[in-house]
């Protein structure tokens, strides 16, 4: 009989630590994960931009991510995934005048990676006249020196802007907020420019993953520790 009572108490007590974890963890889940993380944008040719065709099979090998980096700042960083020499150059970005005022503040180089180095410069973008709706560059940054501290393979670049993360995504699927990008180094020593496209996914933060799957490991917990109490009474009578 002891036994059984000191049993049904340790049940009691694992229950109730479960259920508080559940709770607390519960809404520490909610508060980390209802920023998106990060949502990836890949790049297309610019039609008609250049009689060049050398360089429009690199246009999959670069790609750029937003993040909300929280406090009102947005994250742009760009990538370079190319296996050879292309380097990327020069970015640039064409604000409509319907979102106008979506950015500001642009600071370059925020947690580049490699030896990459830009400066601003809204320069604008080599073949943009053929953009559909690009309005000139409103904002943009080029490589600072010689082309060692451009975007090489496996490098990245990382650009802050103060801004709304849900409003600047919508504006980028819309179009109403585009991105350009210049690559050089190509093969036979071309370059060539491409443009934007809409979001191809969006990537949860890596804590929000793990405290939902310590959430979901508790519940199951939970319910292992109730469906013996329950056999157990089964048992007695």
């Amino acid at each position: 009989m002891l036994a059984a009572t000191q049993s049904n108490l340790f049940d009691m007590k694992v229950t109730t630590i479960v259920s508080l974890l559940l709770t607390g963890i519960g809404a520490t889940v909610i508060a980390t994960a209802a920023p998106a993380s990060a949502t990836t944008f890949g790049f297309n040719n610019i039609t008609g931009g250049d009689s060049s065709t050398v360089g429009d099979a690199y246009a999959p090998n670069f790609s750029f991510d937003v993040t909300d980096n929280g406090g009102g700042k947005v994250l742009f960083k760009f990538l370079n995934n190319a296996s050879s020499t292309q380097a990327l150059k020069q970015v640039a970005f064409s604000v409509d005048s319907t979102v106008s005022g979506i950015l500001s503040n642009i600071a370059v180089n925020v947690g580049n990676s490699g030896t990459v180095e830009f400066q601003n410069n809204a320069q604008n973008l080599s073949q943009s006249k053929n953009i559909s709706g690009w309005d000139d560059t409103t904002f943009g940054a080029d490589t600072k020196g010689g082309n060692g501290n451009a975007v090489q393979s496996g490098e990245s670049l990382g650009i802050t802007f103060t801004g709304n993360y849900n409003a600047v995504i919508a504006a980028i699927n819309a179009g109403t907020l585009q991105v350009g990008i210049h690559v050089g180094s190509l093969p036979g020593g071309y370059s060539d420019s491409y443009v934007s496209t809409p979001a191809s996914k969006s990537v949860p933060e890596p804590s929000a993953l793990f405290g939902i799957g310590l959430v979901f490991g508790l519940a199951s917990l939970s319910k292992a520790n109730n469906d013996k109490k329950w056999k157990q009474k089964q048992i007695n009578a």
